[in-house]
């Protein structure tokens, strides 16, 4: 998996807004995420949906194998949604959104999320067709949209690149 592009969206920046989103290669071979949102409501909040949408390059990025959007604080009390805890596993080690509600006024940080953690699940844990690949997922407070982000990878065959070059 290569990591190619990223997109963060706040759709309303009193409530959420980025400091930083930001896809960096360190070399040819080590590549990472982070991303850093502020939380400045006063409130905390209870009421957090979450949908995670798997989408492949076919004429346009179009849905594949997942799309679902799930009650984020009853998904981080019972852990019991194997697609989403799957899709947790990409990031969770590497993140601040571990634990369970209420969110409040806080720093939310993806930190170093490095390429080859996400290859091993997409491609030793869960195998995936080679393509090209979008992540997106969605925030909802209280039912209103808050935050888009969108990773955009490419899944190829090791093999393809030895024998191009060879």
């Amino acid at each position: 998996m290569d990591f190619t592009n990223i997109k963060c969206i706040s759709f309303d920046n009193s409530t959420l807004y980025f400091d930083i989103c930001l896809l960096k290669s360190v070399n040819r071979t080590y590549k990472y995420l982070t991303i850093s949102a502020r939380l400045p409501r006063k409130q905390p909040t209870n009421d957090i949906k979450v949908n995670f949408a798997m989408l492949r390059k076919e004429n346009g990025y179009k849905p594949f194998l997942y799309n679902i959007t799930i009650d984020a604080c009853k998904y981080m009390r019972t852990r019991n949604n194997p697609v989403i805890r799957f899709a947790h596993q990409f990031f969770e080690k590497y993140s601040t959104i571990n634990r369970t509600c209420p969110y409040g006024q806080q720093d939310e940080l993806l930190d170093k999320l490095p390429v080859f953690h996400v290859n091993n699940l997409m491609t030793n844990v869960l195998p995936y067709p080679h393509g090209d690949y979008a992540y997106q997922i969605t925030f909802y407070l209280y039912n209103s949209k808050l935050l888009i982000v969108t990773v955009y990878g490419s899944l190829k065959s090791q093999l393809l690149g030895y024998a191009l070059s060879g």
